[in-house]
């Protein structure tokens, strides 16, 4: 039997109600989607090598690997030099979570200690970033520390500059010579902010500070977008990572 038109409009009502309230629900989680994903926290300055503010403090060695256990493995693996191993763990985690970054013995050994320190790594809290290295000296006891990593900021590439030749009236060379101080004293304070990737690619930019001239800001970053970046490096590894780059650059 037919429903009263009544009770068809207000069925109809509900499921309109029904979809909105999915598409309000949903919509938080598809802009989240759309968030660039970056390796590492953080802006860095272009071309510049700092000790990361990740984390905020270093956990104790006991919290991260199992010590004693090392020691004894490491001090069997034959390891009588220095090495060094860069751990990325918690939520930086990546595979292998260990590798090693400098060492002064063989290979042979130190990939037998790199197995040994993946062994004794103890399970991260998954919401920590944590990304630092473990040094193991031996003078003449074996002994482990953790210290903060570095971080080399992305460095971009030439600027694709054409060179044009035509001829200027003389009595117009004092404008076009204030005109061209003007611009490079507001590009000196253009920054922008660019998300580079681990292949040097631009991912996304944005402007953290405005030249005051809107038109140069677009050029300026279309510009970039086009230009190739030295990736970003966390100990000697290519990773994705806001950049600050500042309008002379």
């Amino acid at each position: 039997m037919p429903l009263p038109r009544l009770v068809r409009r207000t069925v109809a009502l509900l499921a309109a109600c029904a979809a909105i309230d999915a598409t309000i629900t949903a919509s938080p989680l598809a802009a989240q989607d759309t968030q660039p994903h970056t390796d590492i926290p953080g802006s860095y300055q272009a071309g510049e090598c700092h000790a990361p503010t990740f984390p905020a403090q270093l956990p104790p060695l006991d919290g991260v690997v199992d010590s004693t256990r090392l020691a004894t493995a490491l001090k069997s693996a034959g390891v009588d030099k220095a090495l060094v191993f860069g751990l990325r763990l918690g939520a930086l985690a990546t595979v292998p979570r260990a590798r090693v970054i400098q060492k002064m013995v063989s290979g042979q050994v130190a990939d037998r200690a790199l197995r040994e320190v993946d062994a004794a790594l103890r399970v991260p809290p998954t919401d920590r970033d944590w990304a630092f290295r473990l040094r193991v000296e031996v003078d003449p006891d074996l002994v482990m520390t953790l210290e903060r990593s570095e971080v080399c900021a992305a460095v971009p590439g030439p600027r694709g500059l054409q060179m044009r030749t035509f001829a200027v009236p003389s009595e117009s060379l004092a404008r076009i010579r204030r005109e061209a101080e003007d611009a490079a004293i507001r590009r000196r304070a253009l920054v922008h902010r660019v998300l580079v990737d681990a292949k040097g690619q631009v991912v996304a930019v944005e402007v953290v500070h405005s030249s005051g001239d809107a038109t140069m800001d677009e050029k300026e970053a279309t510009a970039l977008q086009r230009r190739g970046f030295t990736p970003t490096k966390l100990d000697g590894l290519a990773v994705s990572a806001w950049v600050v780059v500042s309008g002379d650059r």
